[in-house]
């Protein structure tokens, strides 16, 4: 992680989970970290945790399904750092129901925060590293969902969106190649993490189901943004011991969903 130490990087849904663990860890590593997400508060929170660390955490209140947001932050960013060298694409969302029975604005949120925002994000960051010539890295946070061939009844929606942040993923790294960037490009699909979802829902989890934590998968990210710059890990599945796709799917239903 050394040569990243000092580099600018973007993690969205910063403010809780696996966002707020990989903002904490590359913060440690050196780096400026621009943290989004909508709760500022919890920005704030975490930009306390982390002052005196190796790196420094800027706090950036922004709903990301909103285009021209992202643009204006994605501006400021050039003016003020010239440019990014790292985005976590994290942020996501998931809504339970039968496909049949969602309601329209259920299945425009899951899919504009899923899909189409990470898509304008990870735009906005290419075109940033070609800008200033950065060998830079994406990662997307997709979920063990995307390989899975068992359905997740009652999260269909979800399902179809983390298969398309694989298909986005993949889909870069042809094109990222054909232009011979050097820009690398990974995706981390975990399987059930402790986060507040489930520490918060009022259905538990099983005692014996198996969970990650969400420092697993900062682990995992630094991994892959450490490795040597002819080296790329396209993609990382990460899974718990004793964890099968279906009692994710029956667990993270029951647990998550009520």
């Amino acid at each position: 992680m050394e040569r990243w130490s000092g580099g600018v990087a973007i993690v969205t849904g910063a403010s809780s989970g696996i966002g707020r663990g990989i903002a904490a860890s590359l913060v440690e590593h050196g780096m400026k970290v621009i943290a989004m997400a909508r709760r500022e508060d919890r920005l704030q929170e975490l930009k306390k945790e982390v002052d005196g660390k190796k790196g420094e955490l800027i706090p950036y209140k922004i709903d990301i399904t909103k285009k021209d947001d992202v643009q204006a932050a994605f501006d400021w960013i050039e003016k003020d750092f010239g440019g990014i060298h790292i985005l976590i694409n994290n942020a996501g969302m998931a809504k339970a129901s039968k496909f049949f029975e969602a309601k329209n604005e259920d299945l425009e949120s899951v899919y504009n925060l899923n899909i189409l925002a990470l898509s304008i994000m990870a735009r906005g960051a290419i075109e940033s590293m070609i800008k200033h010539n950065k060998d830079g890295h994406i990662v997307n946070i997709a979920s063990i969902a995307a390989h899975a061939s068992t359905p997740f009844p009652g999260l269909t929606s979800y399902f179809a969106s983390k298969r398309a942040v694989k298909g986005i993923s993949e889909g870069l790294i042809g094109e990222l190649a054909e232009m011979k960037s050097k820009i690398r490009v990974t995706t981390i699909s975990p399987g059930l993490v402790l986060t507040e979802i489930i520490t918060k829902s009022s259905q538990k989890l099983p005692n014996d189901q198996p969970i990650l934590n969400v420092d697993d998968i900062a682990n995992a990210a630094i991994y892959a943004l450490s490795q040597p710059p002819n080296v790329a890990i396209t993609e990382l599945t990460i899974q718990p011991v004793g964890e099968s796709i279906y009692n994710l799917s029956q667990g993270a239903r029951k647990a998550c969903f009520p």
